[in-house]
């Protein structure tokens, strides 16, 4: 079954592309808050990359030196222990600097989330079922007419579920009209009907 998007009556039509559009623009913005967010945040790794860079050249220098001393004869071993020390030290700055990225980087997401993510998807949940909804319930009536039901099913569908001011505006007496079969009023009451879904009689635009 192929979808209606959008309205056949052009005044809900163009409601719904100025939805469409205005919802597109505010998932743009989500995400560019979301981004922006997120980039800026990140930045804050900068020290612990640092960190990083710095405790692993300091780890590699006093190993270094560390190797160079331990071959002086008869002193080696305890020139060395100091150097080894020097270089545990800056493996455990190494370290730091990594750790510090991943909660910079934890942050970021979390709050790339917090100020893009939910955002976007309270637009799309106040904005994708109603579409979807439409789309399915229009599609269904343009299946049902096409299908070679009359407007007998879509008058009586007015009849029964149209709000009283709208029957009221109708230049008969709908339920009279129904009852005696008047073809005036079963074609208004179901071009009532159709126009709530977005549909005109004899309709044929799909999408």
């Amino acid at each position: 079954m192929s979808l209606i998007w959008y309205a056949e009556t052009p005044l809900r039509r163009s409601r719904q592309i100025v939805a469409d559009v205005v919802a597109v623009l505010a998932l743009l913005v989500c995400y560019w808050i979301g981004t922006g967010v997120h980039d800026l945040t990140a930045e804050l790794a900068a020290p612990g990359r640092s960190l990083e860079s710095g405790g692993a050249a300091l780890a590699e220098r006093m190993t270094e030196a560390g190797a160079a001393a331990s071959e002086v004869p008869l002193v080696g071993d305890s020139l060395q222990e100091p150097f080894d020390q020097a270089s545990q030290a800056g493996r455990s700055i190494e370290d730091a600097g990594v750790r510090q990225q991943e909660v910079v980087q934890t942050l970021a997401l979390a709050l790339g989330w917090v100020t893009g993510g939910v955002p976007a998807l309270v637009v799309l949940a106040l904005w994708l079922p109603r579409r979807l909804r439409f789309a399915r319930r229009a599609a269904y009536a343009r299946r049902l007419m096409q299908g070679g039901a009359g407007l007998d099913v879509f008058a009586f569908r007015a009849l029964a579920g149209q709000p009283i001011a709208e029957l009221a505006r109708l230049r008969t007496d709908p339920a009279a009209g129904w009852r005696n079969r008047d073809p005036e009023t079963i074609e208004a009451l179901a071009a009532l009907e159709l126009r709530g879904l977005g549909l005109r009689p004899g309709g044929s635009r799909a999408g």
